[in-house]
Parts: structure tokens; C-alpha cells; sequence
């Protein structure tokens, strides 16, 4: 299976998973359990999981659609496909979901979960805040239907739910998350993928500003538990929240608003044996100008 993830997510690290998979088995002991405080869709979480390359997986989201959806399909996932199975994909319905999505408060899991897997699903790109693929008139190319295989996405909630003894799901704030992560230490990987500096507030709920990213930095500067960093290529970001740490540039294709391929940031603790800079099949990242001697990359 290509994509486990039932979720669209603009530049979804699910290509990133065999890369991941390398820096866990690189350690001279190779962390039992993965985690993410910025879940979204946990495209490499869900594939490190499954193919066996660490035992549990710790997904955290904030917003709490995102949260109630991981829920639902690890504790009802024949509810769940029920819903998939049975929805109607027209406007009515997506105008139906969008208000149960804006009002989360009192929903129980399945219902507020499903909504969210139902924007995700129908939305332009994924985005939960945008518009329905078509338009609301449904005059566009591809209609609000275009990415809801029903077969499919009952097939990967099944696989999921297969796997739901090893999956751990919160709903708190990230750095809060990583506080509970601390008393794992090496013994769990932890891959951050924040919300995007730039396009943080047009893409995610919960968006952070400049002192959430400052506090995220200083946590991650004091962590016993090895981890990963990526974001959008920002001088603030390379040059002063992490100028002391070893950083690399990577590009990778988005799709929000328009299809174009950008670059990001890979940051890396201290601690953490690097094998190789083959970030994926096609992309090799390079080192920043300021991590002029990096710690030695072992083979």
C-alpha cells in the first residue's frame, strides 16, 4: 500500500517514511516507538508502523476534528466505514458537515471525525477551511467526489484499525506533548513537522506565531529523546531559532493553493546518527551554508 493515511495534507510527509526508517536504524540501538505532536495526516507514522520498523506510534493533533478522526477509526472504524460507505457526496451534505466541523463542541468522536474526514476528503487540496472541489456551483473540472474512492478509503480505515493496539492518540498542544515523550528518552523517535511559518494560519487551525516557534526551539535544544525537524525554508527558522544545529535543505512538491515544488528545512538533534542525506528517491538535501562542519555522517 502506497498512502496508509485516509488524509489529504498539503506537502504530507508520507514520502518521507524510508528516510525515517534509515535515521531509526542508524543508532547504535534504534528507538522502539515514534511519535509526532503535529500529527495531521501521520502518512510516515502510519507507514513506519506498519511495515515494522518501530512497535507503537504516538500521534498528537490539536485541532480537535483531526484528533476525533484518528479516534473514531482506531476505536469504531466499522461505524466509520459504515458512514464512508453510506454519505452522499453532494453539496447539501458537504454544507452538513462544515457545520459540524465548525461546531465541534459536545460532538462525540464518530461524528465529529467523520465530518473532518469528509472536508479533508472533498476540500480543495484537503484544506479544511477551503472550498469544495468543483465550487459550490460544481462547474469545475473535477467534481466534489474526485478523491472519495469509498472502497479505498474503507480499505486503508480497515488497516489502520488492524494496528490500533499501537497507536496512541492525544489531543494537546505540541510542546506539552513532548513533555510526556521525555520519559521515553532514546528510546522514541520524534518527528515534528509544525504548521508551515509562512502559510501557518491559511492551512491549519491552530497556527503557531514566532513565540510558539521560539518555545517549540527551546524544547526541542533540551530533549533526551532523538528528533527530526522540518519546515518551510525560512532564514528565521535556520539562521536564528536553530543557527546552532545542523540543518539541511530539501525540495518537495506542494499543493496548497497551487502545485509547485518549494524548498524546506530538515533539522536534526545533537545526538542523532545521520546516515545519509537521501532525503528521498529523487532528492538529496544539502547542507546549510551555516552548518559548515557538521558531525561526521556515518555510512
Amino acid at each position: 500500500m502506497r498512502f496508509i493515511s485516509p488524509l489529504r495534507y498539503p506537502g504530507g510527509k508520507a514520502k518521507l517514511a524510508p528516510y525515517i526508517a534509515s535515521l531509526i536504524n542508524a543508532q547504535q540501538i534504534p528507538p522502539r516507538y515514534y511519535a509526532e505532536p503535529f500529527a495531521g495526516g501521520a502518512g510516515a507514522a502510519l507507514k513506519l508502523l506498519h511495515e515494522g520498523i518501530i512497535e507503537h506510534i504516538y500521534l498528537n493533533d490539536l485541532n480537535p476534528g483531526i484528533a476525533a478522526f484518528w479516534r473514531a477509526i482506531t476505536q469504531t472504524p466499522e461505524e466509520f466505514n459504515h458512514l464512508i460507505t453510506s454519505c452522499e457526496l453532494n453539496i447539501d451534505a458537504w454544507k452538513h458537515y462544515k457545520n459540524i466541523y465548525d461546531t465541534p463542541q459536545n460532538k462525540d468522536d464518530l461524528t465529529l471525525g467523520f465530518a473532518t474526514f469528509y472536508l479533508n476528503r472533498t476540500c480543495r487540496s484537503g484544506i479544511l477551511g477551503a472550498r469544495p472541489i468543483g465550487g459550490m456551483e460544481q462547474t469545475g473540472k473535477w467534481k466534489i467526489d474526485a478523491r472519495f474512492n469509498r472502497d479505498n478509503l474503507s480499505h486503508r480505515i480497515r488497516t489502520i484499525a488492524a494496528m490500533a493496539d499501537n497507536i496512541t492518540i492525544t489531543e494537546s498542544e505540541g510542546i506539552d506533548f513532548l513533555t510526556t515523550m521525555e520519559e521515553h528518552g532514546e528510546n522514541v523517535f520524534v518527528y515534528a513537522d509544525p504548521p508551515y511559518l509562512g502559510q501557518g494560519e491559511g492551512l491549519y487551525l491552530h497556527a503557531f506565531d514566532k513565540p510558539q516557534h521560539k518555545a517549540l526551539a527551546k524544547k526541542l535544544a533540551d530533549a533526551t529523546f532523538y528528533w527530526m525537524l522540518t519546515y518551510d525554508d525560512d532564514p528565521f527558522i535556520t539562521e536564528d531559532l536553530y543557527h546552532h544545529a545542523r540543518a539541511a535543505i530539501f525540495p518537495i512538491a506542494h499543493t496548497a493553493h497551487h502545485q509547485h515544488v518549494g524548498a524546506e528545512s530538515i533539522i536534526y538533534s545533537s545526538s542523532l546518527i545521520i546516515p545519509n542525506l537521501q532525503v528521498t528517491k529523487k532528492h538529496t538535501a544539502q547542507w546549510t551554508p551555516n552548518t559548515t562542519q557538521p558531525e561526521p555522517i556515518l555510512s
